[in-house]
């Protein structure tokens, strides 16, 4: 090491008994301290080493030696260790750079010897020059082996979080399209041998990954890959991913692109979370209501079918008539929510698909009033269908749209008097079909509004008519609308009641 030499040419040039080289940090405390001439077999960390204090703390500015022929006779000469050799002549020079990083190099002769000359005043400074030089390389060259060792402790910090991480972690370079690092769940749940610098390409070339709904996600729309292309990291999605054998896997996925200064993508993550406990649970509770529920199917017709017999043979017994349109009615209920319910257990497992063909809201609505007109809800009613005479197809599941206008139709039936209409059109502008169900009624809250489609919300306000409903038929609505693409809600009229609509994109290329 350079500092090393300094103290050893300082003794050379000038003939010093000693020559010592003190690198100094504030408050002027002595941490390392290079010489020649001192006793070699000292063990320094055990040692107190010369301080700034004394004679060395007035060696003056930067090359003003301080040449001393007797150290004793000075008033300051104190700041040695006792394990210092004995001196007397002293020739001492500060160390500094723009800095502020302090050294101080002196030379030190013993008692029985003469003191320094002006010419070793001169060979001193230009070792100091020298010191403050190598200084600054040592200083650069311990920043940078502390940089790395900072940085080779962050990795390994990274690396054993990813390890221990229960979610699978993929990272990919975006300059040379490989792997940077990867877990050991990513590779059980690709059922791929990952490896530092394999080509991302085999990622894509060994699993596909499909949405929720069955169809093929591009690879440049895989989370990593989209990350590393755009710059854009994805949300967290449900999807399938199917391996080499044909298996298929639920996951969440989501990804995140790491940036450069300046913007220039680095590399990107992405993370994956192995769904299948999540999903075999869903399974467990979907068959369980589909059991109960198709269970209950069976005798409610019974019961239903009783009824009508009853109603018709004792027409004339008004007690008895009145008793059975009760029964009927709570039968009507049940059979509601079994149906709510069973749509729900499919929706939720998944087995419900999106069976989309070329379908027209002409065919869909009156069907969907006949069937709301033949409930005890329709008796005395009215519904005003109105569907423009120019409004395009649209691709679309006729059955589950049917579905979703007979909850949003019975909903307004059940909790409003009066009118109600069913209208619909075609918006330009986003290329989608708009259908809107308005009552008379009271309107919804402001502060409903958010959580009128949540799963089992059951609305508090007072009820013209029926009874409390499950909780369900705007949840079905709102996923069946979900699962094509669409929007819905719930707007409060001027004039009173609400419009519930819901808007699906009209082609299949938007969807």
């Amino acid at each position: 090491m350079a500092l090393n030499e300094i103290p050893r040419l300082a003794r050379e040039t000038t003939g010093a008994d000693y020559a010592a080289l003190t690198v100094l940090q504030p408050p002027d405390r002595a941490f390392r301290i290079f010489h020649d001439g001192l006793d070699s077999e000292l063990e320094w960390q055990d040692k107190e080493l010369p301080q700034g204090r004394g004679v060395l703390g007035r060696l003056g500015t930067a090359n003003a030696p301080l040449r001393l022929d007797d150290l004793s006779e000075h008033p300051h000469s104190y700041g040695f260790p006792d394990w210092h050799p004995k001196m007397k002549a002293l020739l001492g020079v500060q160390v500094a750079n723009e800095r502020g990083l302090k050294a101080n190099l002196y030379l030190a002769n013993a008692p029985n010897r003469s003191g320094f000359t002006p010419e070793d005043e001169e060979q001193l400074v230009r070792l100091a020059n020298f010191a403050k030089l190598a200084i600054d390389f040592a200083r650069s060259h311990d920043q940078e082996r502390q940089s790395r060792i900072d940085v080779q402790t962050a990795e390994s910090r990274l690396r054993a979080a990813i390890d221990e991480s229960l979610a699978g972690v993929v990272i990919g370079s975006a300059s040379s399209g490989t792997i940077l690092g990867f877990s050991s769940e990513a590779q059980r749940i690709l059922d791929i041998e990952l490896e530092i610098g394999l080509s991302l390409e085999e990622i894509s070339n060994r699993v596909d990954f499909f949405n929720i709904d069955g169809s093929l996600i591009a690879d440049d729309e895989i989370p990593l890959f989209a990350a590393l292309r755009s710059g854009n990291g994805s949300a967290a999605l449900e999807m399938f991913i199917q391996r080499m054998d044909r298996s298929r896997i639920p996951v969440l996925a989501s990804s995140a692109a790491i940036k450069l200064p300046g913007g220039v993508i680095d590399s990107a993550i992405m993370v994956i979370q192995d769904l299948s406990e999540v999903y075999k649970a869903k399974e467990i509770k979907s068959d369980f209501l589909s059991m109960v529920t198709h269970d209950l199917r069976s005798p409610l017709s019974t019961i239903k079918g009783i009824i009508t017999s009853l109603d018709m043979q004792n027409g004339q017994n008004k007690d008895l008539y009145v008793d059975l349109q009760s029964i009927d009615e709570e039968v009507d209920h049940m059979t509601e929510l079994v149906a709510n319910l069973l749509d729900m257990s499919r929706i939720e497992s998944g087995t419900t698909g999106v069976e989309r063909e070329i379908c027209h809201l002409a065919d869909i609505l009156p069907d969907a009033v006949r069937r709301v007109m033949a409930t005890r809800y329709g008796a005395g009613r009215t519904v005003n269908v109105t569907v423009p005479a120019d409004l395009p197809n649209m691709y679309a599941d006729p059955t589950q749209l049917g579905r979703v206008v007979d909850n949003l139709l019975s909903n307004a039936m059940k909790y409003t008097v009066g009118e109600v209409g069913v209208s619909c059109g075609y918006v330009v502008d986003s290329d989608a079909i708009r259908t809107e169900v308005v009552d008379s009624g009271k309107g919804v809250p402001e502060d409903l509004k958010s959580e009128i489609f949540d799963k089992f919300f059951r609305t508090r306000l007072e009820k013209s008519r029926g009874r409390e409903g499950s909780g369900l038929g705007l949840a079905i609505c709102k996923s069946v609308i979900g699962a094509h693409g669409g929007t819905i809600g719930v707007e409060t009229n001027t004039d009173g009641g609400a419009t519930f609509w819901f808007e699906i994109p009209r082609d299949r290329k938007h969807q």
